[in-house]
């Protein structure tokens, strides 16, 4: 009696640059820079957009989730870094065909879980390859070694076969990934839901956002509250020095008026005494 073998995923960590993917590793080797066993030097002090990859051994892509990392000044990454990859994987969405089926995506505007927004980015194009088309001619490569169970698995799949769909046809439903699309009376009927779908998620990020510009709104007036407030302060202090300081320079002024007139004072007396010493002189000489 035989079994089929049991296809198994590949897990890994495509890393991304201005001109495209810069740095693949697996699973495992992503754990260990997750501990700080290792580092990165060439993403030293830098936000970095990130991919994590399921791989059949088809050399298809099944699921991925698109995330950025922060690296500290030695090329570690932040230890407040913290993203359940494999949770949010399994709980995502169907997106687009990759060559394999439906994916299952996270991103930035298409996920399930708000709370990992500011760390996702959403897939677009560099230099003028879309970033899901260099996903797959890195998966093709191979450099990351996946060995498959059939022979099939050696065998690139050809680039007519990747059919991204517009982000507009991404939806999210709980099917299995490995359900292929087609036109069907069923999938037209759904539309109307994909689209509601699509549209509540829409105006719950309106909504967030708006809530956001009420929130940044307020703290910008207490801000400039507190500003004015700092300023009426900075004025009265400005005011009772400039105050003390006319007080002040009053004073010296009277003094040097008082210190003025006891010197004319003395001088008249000095001047009176000299009168009276010629007198006497003059009074001496003629006796």
């Amino acid at each position: 009696m035989s079994t089929a073998p049991k296809s198994l995923l590949t897990e890994a960590v495509m890393f991304f640059s201005e001109r495209g993917v810069c740095k693949e590793v697996l699973y495992t080797e992503f754990e260990a820079l997750l501990d700080g066993l290792v580092a990165t030097p060439e993403f030293a002090d830098e936000t970095i957009e990130a991919v994590f990859l399921q791989i059949n051994n088809r050399l298809q892509v099944r699921a991925a989730v698109f995330f950025t990392m922060d690296f500290d000044m030695d090329g570690h990454v932040n230890r407040l870094w913290n993203m359940p990859l494999r949770q949010l994987a399994e709980k995502a969405g169907r997106g687009p065909d990759m060559g394999g089926g439906p994916i299952r995506l996270v991103c930035l505007g298409f996920t399930t879980a708000p709370q990992y927004r500011e760390n996702l980015w959403k897939p677009g194009q560099r230099n003028g390859r879309a970033d899901l088309a260099l996903i797959k001619e890195a998966v093709n490569r191979n450099a990351l070694g996946i060995i498959g169970d059939e022979e099939e698995a050696y065998t690139p799949i050809p680039a007519d076969r990747l059919r991204v769909a517009a982000e507009d046809a991404w939806y999210d439903d709980s099917r299995g990934i490995n359900e292929p699309e087609t036109e069907s009376p069923v999938k037209a009927e759904s539309q109307p839901a994909v689209e509601a779908a699509i549209e509540d998620q829409a105006q719950r990020e309106r909504d967030e956002h708006l809530k956001k510009i009420a929130l940044y709104t307020r703290q910008i007036l207490t801000l400039q509250e507190s500003l004015k407030q700092a300023e009426n302060r900075r004025l009265a202090d400005l005011d009772q020095l400039r105050k003390d300081h006319t007080d002040h320079l009053n004073l010296i002024r009277g003094e040097m008026i008082d210190i003025k007139n006891e010197l004319a004072n003395q001088q008249k007396i000095n001047a009176s005494l000299r009168r009276e010493l010629a007198k006497a002189q003059n009074r001496t000489s003629i006796d």
